[in-house]
């Protein structure tokens, strides 16, 4: 039987065209999965700079929301009128003329916060024999440059100003915690509290005394 020479021409086209058909495909298919590879790049870029964006941001808040209750001892529901806990605004020690007595201590400090109350009971002992004493705390972790004023190297450290003037830290007087009673600190604060007319009242009795 003859076969139409048309019939065969046709038959010997259609694998070309199929083999056309295929890479016009396979190459349709390439430019969207290319374009689909960009635009997933330029989307995962533009994410990436917002969370950068953000990361900073709350690096910012961190930093700000960085003071909080727990970097003091001393809160005013807990300790006051007693004990101050220092503040630029309402408490600052700097800005009063009186006898004063100040802990500077680190909130995280195991032996500060173990000394908190007794500091505490001390200063309303030592309030009841000299009413002008104030008494203060000051939080060297947010206050550190006040801290490093008064050269505090280690926790907790008292220092005594008996008139009142702390412009000049070395007019300080350092009482140390020591590990005794609450009597026996209350009485070193006393002793280091005195004004210089009361010591050398004191010293006049005692030489009158031999």
């Amino acid at each position: 039987m003859l076969i139409p020479l048309s019939s065969l021409q046709q038959q010997s086209s259609n694998p070309r065209r199929h083999r056309d058909v295929v890479r016009s495909t396979i190459v349709t298919h390439k430019r969207s999965l290319l374009l689909a590879i960009a635009l997933l790049g330029i989307l995962h870029y533009y994410r990436s700079a917002r969370f950068g964006e953000q990361s900073q941001s709350n690096t910012k808040i961190i930093k700000q929301g960085s003071v909080t209750s727990s970097s003091f001892l001393y809160p005013s529901n807990e300790a006051h009128p007693y004990v101050l806990d220092y503040n630029t605004n309402e408490y600052d020690f700097t800005k009063t003329k009186t006898p004063k007595v100040i802990e500077f201590y680190d909130p995280k400090c195991g032996a500060c916060q173990a000394f908190k109350h007794n500091y505490i009971e001390v200063a309303k002992k030592v309030i009841e024999e000299r009413p002008n004493v104030q008494f203060y705390g000051v939080s060297c972790e947010v206050y550190r440059s006040v801290c490093d004023l008064y050269s505090v190297k280690r926790f907790p450290k008292i220092i005594v100003f008996p008139n009142g003037d702390v412009s000049n830290g070395d007019e300080g007087i350092e009482v140390p915690k020591g590990t005794g009673t609450i009597y026996f600190l209350s009485a070193r604060l006393l002793k280091a509290l005195r004004t210089k007319e009361e010591i050398d009242m004191d010293a006049s009795k005692l030489s009158a005394g031999t």
